[in-house]
């Protein structure tokens, strides 16, 4: 096996007299990312003249090919063979990525109850587009929208909803999606394979949203009896989402006051007394049908309410409408504007909010917070 670029990088720091630990820092990648990193690289220092020579005579590295056999005809009639395989190794760094995001993650403390909570009130905090990770100018020189700037905005924008909102009992924190910029360190959409403008490494971005998130999730405590997260997927994040998920599932999982929603699928549905809540991300499908989907695949969620609400993201500017019994709303992004929104001249401005819904006579407040 040939020794990849990032291999080499952890083998020249570890020559220099290194620690597992600083090499870990200086790449931003896990300690038993390292490990492994430097045991391939072994591997290939081990391996025979023949197979090296094979190697650079047929230009088999990493960026040209993938995978498969290579044999050279020497001079002398000896022939050497080489097999390379790298179609695992991007898959299994995101894999030690995921592991490291679980690893140590302490019980959240429990916190006190509130004195009082009305049980006939649920509010509903919907983070729209996120974009945790993206770098974007500022308004003026010196103030780049970054990751630091996005987690302390999550933090403080809920904070502010949540203080004033009603003390209902009930809390639901859901993100429609697209909560990272990047789904990994490729940079690009995923599908799509957008390129684009990120202000840190993956391993970072993850790191600091859990702590911004948990931050959210305890100041909500301090309010609500409950509070029940979802995390839903976007077309940026279609995978690392599951790495909020269910590191929060871990951190909370001494905190019966806290739920939080696994289960796959790109909806949530929930009904609370004569009300119907639906979320989805909003780039599968248009209001319209989903509404129609709504009524076909909950009827009797349908049947039972009076007020039914869908939220939706993905495009960053707000819109609302009624649609055969459903009041549907395209939710304001909480980032900021990257290159591609400013150079398309879109106007619309970063908000987050707080729902209130009344166990029988369905909205009852609103609180609204933006930039």
């Amino acid at each position: 096996m040939g020794m990849t670029p990032e291999q080499k990088a952890a083998y020249d720091l570890r020559k220099k007299g290194h620690s597992m630990q600083e090499i870990a820092f200086a790449l931003g990648v896990t300690k038993g990312t390292v490990e492994k990193r430097l045991t391939r690289a072994q591997k290939w220092l081990d391996a025979s003249d023949g197979q090296i020579a094979a190697m650079e005579a047929t230009g088999l590295q990493p960026d040209t090919a993938k995978f498969g056999w290579r044999i050279i005809q020497h001079q002398d009639g000896s022939r050497d063979s080489v097999f390379w395989d790298a179609r695992g190794q991007a898959d299994e760094d995101k894999l030690d990525a995921i592991r490291a995001a679980m690893d140590g993650i302490k019980a959240a403390k429990p916190i006190k109850a509130p004195e009082y909570a009305d049980k006939d009130l649920l509010t509903v905090y919907p983070i729209a587009d996120a974009h945790i990770g993206m770098r974007a100018w500022g308004k003026e020189a010196g103030e780049d929208y970054d990751t630091e700037i996005a987690c302390n905005r999550l933090t403080e924008w809920i904070g502010r909803c949540v203080a004033s909102s009603p003390p209902s009992e009930q809390a639901v924190i859901v993100d429609v999606g697209d909560l990272f910029h990047a789904n990994d360190d490729t940079n690009a959409t995923p599908r799509s394979k957008h390129v684009l403008d990120v202000d840190t490494r993956f391993y970072r971005t993850a790191d600091m949203t859990l702590s911004a998130l948990s931050a959210a999730i305890d100041c909500a405590l301090h309010k609500h009896k409950t509070v029940r997260l979802v995390i839903l997927p976007g077309n940026h994040d279609p995978y690392a989402y599951l790495i909020i998920l269910f590191a929060m599932a871990e951190r909370y999982r001494n905190e019966p006051r806290v739920e939080v929603v696994k289960q796959p699928g790109e909806f949530w549905i929930h009904q609370f007394g004569a009300n119907m809540l639906a979320f989805h991300h909003g780039d599968k499908a248009k209001a319209e049908r989903l509404v129609l989907w709504l009524a076909d695949e909950f009827p009797d969620v349908w049947g039972a309410t009076k007020y039914r609400h869908l939220w939706t993201g993905h495009l960053h500017h707000h819109k609302s409408s009624d649609i055969g019994g459903v009041t549907w709303e395209q939710l304001r992004a909480m980032t900021e504007k990257d290159a591609y929104a400013r150079s398309h001249a879109y106007s619309a401005r970063a908000q987050l909010q707080g729902i209130t819904l009344h166990r029988e006579r369905g909205e009852i407040s609103r609180v609204k917070v933006g930039a």
